[in-house]
């Protein structure tokens, strides 16, 4: 266990850059999980709207 002596003694700075990572991490993983279950997409010419008028379309679909 001698590889993980040092851990204990961490500077409060390296703590510093975990707590922030850490607030990062989770921020980032809550707007994801928000804008995958409400994303507010209306407008008209949206790409997702172009993606999902391609797929819906028989004709292009056989083509391919």
């Amino acid at each position: 266990m001698d590889h993980a002596a040092g851990a204990s003694h961490a500077s409060p700075m390296e703590w510093l850059l975990v707590l922030a990572a850490a607030i990062v991490l989770v921020w980032s993983l809550a707007l994801a999980i928000r804008y995958t279950v409400r994303p507010h997409e209306t407008e008209p010419g949206h790409i997702k709207r172009r993606i999902l008028d391609d797929i819906d379309e028989p004709e292009e679909a056989r083509r391919r």
